[in-house]
């Protein structure tokens, strides 16, 4: 009897335990598709791009009332000189060249910061890798060159639908002392902060995603924050072309030189259009765009010299297609809204 009793609560208890539903074991770290993985991370990336590009966008629409705010109730300056004062064109380089820094460094360094890695590991600051600076240099310089005809064209679009598209950058101040100023404000400024910006940082988060996307992003973003369509298509092209050459030498000084050369081009011409005949500038211009036309030459012959015929890209492996990359990123409301601000600042240009 006793043995029977030992059978049946053994059997009773076999049956409880069997009842029980399994318990999953206990993971801190959940499984997360890989696509989802990825999509989160893109949206990161867009707001790490995003939120400096919305900062630059404001900082400029802010800044005339900041800069009334500032002369009149901090200097103690008249409305009347305040205005007097903004458009002489020695302070306009020099507010440029504050404004310039102001609006690239500070908010993109702090998304380099949010990054979590260190800006010199976030950009190449590095030597070019050998046998590529001199080759990508000249070819960099002859390509801007043949660029601004994208510019030109932009123009003159717009005077064949009888448009009147009037962006006013300002006046040249005069002399020595002004052609310097003009250069350090048009060709120094510009390529350090926003090669830093664009190539630098924008590039250097998107980089992960495939060289191809970032090349692409981070041109289409450097286009879209000139705000206007006339510089919008020259600034596209040139992006493309700086990006290209920043991922195949491998440094940041390449672009910075370039930039500054196709600026310093700039600035040059502009002057000489003040001091010599319209026809005597256009026979320089086309000289200048030969000389381009020639050092865009001999760089591609002195990179295939160099034994270096892989002018590819490297393809990153992702579990996400290329439309989903370009789906994702520019989806992202500080993007968004980033383009549509610059988009406004571009139509109010148009005169009615």
């Amino acid at each position: 009897m006793f043995e029977q009793n030992n059978f049946n609560q053994q059997q009773n208890n076999n049956y409880y335990y069997q009842a029980q539903p399994p318990v999953p074991p206990y993971n801190p770290y959940p499984y997360v598709p890989p696509k989802q993985k990825e999509k989160k991370e893109m949206h990161r990336a867009a707001l790490l791009i995003g939120i400096p590009c919305l900062c630059l966008s404001l900082i400029g629409f802010i800044w005339p009332y900041v800069y009334i705010f500032l002369t009149t109730n901090v200097v103690g300056m008249t409305y009347e000189a305040a205005i007097e004062l903004s458009e002489n064109s020695a302070v306009q380089q020099i507010l440029q060249i504050i404004l310039s820094c102001i609006m690239f460094l500070i908010p993109f360094t702090i998304a380099a910061k949010c990054t979590g890695r260190r800006i010199d590991n976030l950009i190449d600051f590095g030597k070019a890798k050998k046998g590529t600076f001199l080759p990508f240099l000249l070819f960099g310089i002859g390509f801007c060159g043949f660029s601004n005809i994208a510019t030109s064209y932009a123009e003159q679009i717009f005077q064949n639908f009888g448009v009147d598209y009037d962006v006013d950058f300002g006046d040249n101040p005069s002399g020595v002392f002004g052609f310097l100023l003009s250069f350090i404000a048009t060709a120094i400024v510009p390529a350090l902060i926003e090669e830093f910006a664009c190539r630098g940082i924008v590039l250097g988060v998107l980089k992960k995603y495939g060289q191809t996307f970032a090349i692409i992003s981070s041109s289409l973003i450097f286009g879209i924050m000139h705000g206007n369509f006339e510089q919008i298509p020259f600034a596209v092209l040139v992006g493309l072309v700086l990006g290209y050459i920043y991922v195949k030498t491998g440094s940041i000084w390449p672009c910075m030189a370039i930039h500054c050369v196709n600026n310093a081009a700039s600035v040059v011409f502009s002057y000489l259009s003040n001091v010599l005949d319209t026809g005597t500038t256009n026979v320089l211009y086309m000289v200048y765009l030969n000389l381009c036309l020639i050092a865009a030459i001999i760089g591609i012959l002195l990179y295939v010299k160099k034994g270096e015929e892989n002018f590819g890209l490297e393809k990153e492996e992702t579990a996400i297609t290329e439309k989903e990359k370009y789906t994702w990123f520019f989806s992202h409301w500080t993007i968004i809204v980033f383009i549509v601000l610059n988009v406004i600042e571009s139509l109010s240009y148009f005169v009615v």
